[in-house]
């Protein structure tokens, strides 16, 4: 008997003997006796492969877009032919284009103005902010996110923007963010005050150098709005929570103006903190025992 050795060109090499024989009429099949088997005895490493699942045709001129957009080949503020010619560039229907481009208007990264003008059609959009929220929103519905773990993720960032912003933030920008709470005095009502609580926060997000920070508090705040709507209605007095919230708002950004890094992450700690535990009255929930944290 030998050995040899066959070197594939996928795979590690296969070993199979044959046995020495004379030349005599033996069939081809009596002479490889000991049949095929890989040198390192391993399990065949395809036995997890699953059939390919063909791409839809919405599906693939989504790929194609994004792929346009991280190649830069398409940029915000950039209009997209017409879906009549970018069925044609495709090779699909309209109907496949539109599913596309409504998705990606979903996703905040396209936007139409409808019509049949000059200045209809769709546009690249820098508005993705919104699509990320209404995704978590609805993604952390369908999990049944706990508040909890909302509230955590948010006082973490809130505490990193504070303290970056403090550093980072120009003259003009501190200027901007302590006008902002300024603002926030005379609001009485409360889905304007929680308008103007929300552009507060992303704002001190937006100054922070950080640019994913505004994008992703913004769609934290939007996920958790509901509730603090909730929670202002349930206030026994709602004008003297405004006006304690207002003045934390106002002193949040002193400390960021004054470059107060560290005081301005622990006001927005305690900020945060003590809101939801003057609101949330169930002591036994998850948040209550972060908010005694």
């Amino acid at each position: 008997m030998y050995q040899a050795t066959l070197l594939l060109s996928s795979g590690p090499p296969v070993a199979y003997c044959a046995p020495l024989l004379p030349q005599s009429n033996r069939s081809l099949s009596a002479c490889y006796t000991c049949g095929v088997q890989r040198s390192n005895h391993r399990p065949n490493s395809l036995t997890g492969i699953t059939p390919i699942r063909p791409r839809r045709a919405f599906e693939e001129v989504i790929l194609q877009l994004k792929q346009a957009v991280a190649e830069g080949r398409l940029a915000i503020g950039d209009r997209l032919p017409h879906e009549r010619e970018l069925a044609k560039l495709f090779g699909v229907s309209r109907q496949s284009v539109r599913e596309g481009l409504r998705m990606l208007e979903a996703f905040g990264v396209l936007s139409a103005r409808r019509g049949a003008g000059p200045e209809s059609g769709w546009t690249v959009s820098a508005d993705g902010t919104s699509g990320l929220s209404a995704l978590l929103d609805l993604y952390s519905s369908l999990q049944r996110i706990p508040f909890s773990d909302l509230l955590e993720i948010r006082v973490a960032l809130e505490m990193l923007s504070g303290r970056s912003a403090s550093t980072r933030a120009t003259p003009e920008q501190k200027a901007q963010l302590l006008a902002a709470a300024q603002r926030m005095v005379g609001i009485t009502d409360a889905q304007q005050f929680l308008a103007a609580d929300t552009e507060f926060h992303v704002t001190i997000a937006r100054v922070s150098g950080n640019t994913l920070a505004p994008v992703l508090m913004e769609a934290i705040r939007e996920s958790m709005a509901r509730v603090m709507l909730v929670a202002f209605s349930k206030l026994e007095d709602w004008d003297s929570e405004r006006e304690l919230l207002a003045t934390e708002h106002l002193e949040i950004a002193g400390k960021i103006r004054a470059s107060q890094g560290d005081a301005a992450a622990e006001a927005l700690r305690s900020h945060i903190c003590g809101f939801y535990g003057r609101v949330l009255s169930d002591p036994a929930s998850p948040s209550a025992s972060f908010l005694a944290m």
